[in-house]
């Protein structure tokens, strides 16, 4: 019988471990995150302005202003 030895990498053929270094921030992320922001704004004033219409069945006395005489 033969005996197999195994040629594989040794501790001291691996590189050292050394801490990653951090990437460059993409040149538009402040783009993203304004449009982000941007969105978010307009989502709420959307929202509040829904929130202060009248219902559909108001009364009269509300849709003066959309009346021209």
């Amino acid at each position: 019988m033969t005996t197999s030895t195994m040629n594989g990498p040794t501790f001291a053929a691996m590189p050292p471990i050394g801490a990653e270094k951090a990437n460059a921030a993409h040149p538009l992320k402040g783009v993203l995150i304004t449009v982000f922001t941007v969105k978010i704004a307009v989502a709420a004033f959307l929202l509040a302005t829904v929130s202060l219409a009248p219902p559909v069945n108001a009364e009269a006395s509300y849709m003066t202003a959309a009346i021209v005489d």
